[in-house]
């Protein structure tokens, strides 16, 4: 489970600093670096702040930590097929999008 590399993409795709995050969820700067870098391991109570700052569902957040390493071999491939769509329709790339006038 790569639960801190999930809670950087997400904040990242959010346009949310480091700062800005830890502020919202009530934890120092250094404290949500060491959870995103996976030094530590946050408590259910942070994992349900940071996901209330980042608008998400706890599980979204889970889906996304999900590594190969926690999959049983005989479903990783199905896993990983349909991974990218379901994570695109969880947090749609913006980028992507047109914009009419």
């Amino acid at each position: 489970m790569d639960l801190g590399t999930a809670i950087k993409t997400i904040r990242k795709h959010k346009g949310l600093s480091q700062k800005d995050l830890a502020e919202l969820c009530g934890l120092s700067v250094n404290g949500l670096c060491q959870i995103e870098i996976n030094n530590t391991f946050p408590q259910k109570s942070t994992i349900r702040q940071i996901c209330s700052a980042l608008n998400i569902p706890v599980s979204y957040l889970l889906f996304f930590s999900i590594s190969d390493d926690d999959l049983p071999e005989d479903t990783k491939k199905t896993f990983n097929a349909l991974s990218s769509s379901i994570r695109n329709i969880l947090v749609p790339d913006t980028s992507k999008e047109s914009v009419t006038a």
